[in-house]
């Protein structure tokens, strides 16, 4: 069975954020050079205060050890440093996650499905239109959307993949299993993977889960994806990204840098409203299922049950105000400099 469904695409409003509190010891932000196909480079806002964060590119963490006193930080570009803390952003593959707390085996929960994305000139017509093709006897579906650039579109991928086996950092096997994948959906399909080659971003994974019984352990934490995933099944990862920084910047101020008191008090905030938005995950999932002997059902969305589900999914966290908290004050002095490779 084949369907076609064309929805009107409003665009995302902004919501202004206040600065996060921010220990007088400045903050070191490490970007490991990734792009997010849908939203372009690290952003102009994290800029903004270079007196409270320094920002290193094309470096990532190689070794880490812990005391009681602060974390002690191997780059792999051989610089040496020492922290108070240490919080992990690196998403679903976290090499943090994974020398702290254990091999990713450990806390992956994959959800037998696997998404691509990434952007193609505008030759479709989109204008403010989304456009999604279904092919649910094989679970393959095509969509493309609008962005801000309105010469240009999103496409994404979409297919049942239980035997996912990719390297995630082997762009050229997945865009080998991306051909195979899709060969034959019809629709724009073809079109659309004509222009694979020579996108200038691309994303495809296996559609995963990160579950944890903690997210923090002595000094260094876990925070978004490499903590939380819900996967883009939820269509949360970015609010559940933006909700725990804050709260974990916060509780960590509230409880005057104390490591102990400030990831307790993030991750009992944060658990419950984890915990809806990773089922709706699951639930979107298992209805896009093939159906098959030993498929579960699909789950029935009418129910009073999802309509709570969602609730406290969108709505299952209280943001306190942390303005009066100590050391939530711009820090004076000189930024740090590095010798980091950039």
């Amino acid at each position: 069975m084949h369907r076609h469904r064309r929805r009107a695409h409003r665009g995302r409003g902004r919501a202004g954020a206040g600065d996060l509190p921010c220990r007088r010891r400045r903050w070191r932000r490490v970007h490991r050079g990734h792009r997010d196909p849908a939203r372009g480079p690290v952003p102009g806002a994290l800029r903004r205060h270079p007196r409270r964060l320094e920002h290193v590119f094309g470096d990532r963490i190689a070794e880490l050890a812990q005391d009681a006193d602060g974390v002690d930080v191997v780059f792999a570009g051989g610089n040496r440093r020492r922290f108070d803390l240490v919080v992990g952003a690196d998403g679903l593959h976290s090499e943090l996650r994974a020398m702290v707390f254990g091999p990713h085996e450990r806390f992956l929960r994959r959800l037998g499905h696997m998404l691509a994305f990434y952007s193609v000139p505008n030759e479709f017509g989109l204008d403010r239109w989304l456009l999604e093709y279904q092919d649910q006897e094989s679970g393959r579906y095509a969509l493309l959307r609008p962005i801000q650039d309105a010469t240009r579109a999103m496409a994404m991928f979409y297919s049942a993949s239980a035997d996912f086996d990719v390297d995630h950092r082997d762009v050229a096997a997945q865009k080998r299993l991306l051909r195979e994948r899709m060969a034959g959906l019809g629709w724009l399909a073809p079109d659309i993977l004509a222009h694979l080659d020579d996108t200038p971003d691309f994303y495809l994974d296996q559609v995963a889960q990160v579950v944890m019984d903690r997210w923090s352990s002595g000094r260094v934490g876990l925070l978004g994806d490499a903590a939380f995933s819900s996967s883009p099944m939820s269509g949360q990862g970015t609010g559940l990204a933006l909700v725990g920084a804050y709260l974990l910047a916060g509780e960590l101020a509230a409880a005057e840098w104390d490591p102990d008191a400030g990831f307790a008090r993030y991750e009992a905030r944060m658990r419950s409203f984890v915990e809806a938005n990773q089922e709706i995950g699951r639930l979107n999932a298992r209805s896009r299922d093939v159906p098959g002997p030993e498929t579960e059902p699909r789950p029935d969305f009418t129910g009073e049950w999802f309509t709570e589900l969602v609730g406290r999914a969108i709505n299952g966290v209280e943001l306190p105000d942390y303005a009066g908290v100590p050391d939530s004050a711009a820090p004076a002095g000189s930024p740090i400099t590095s010798s980091a490779k950039l």
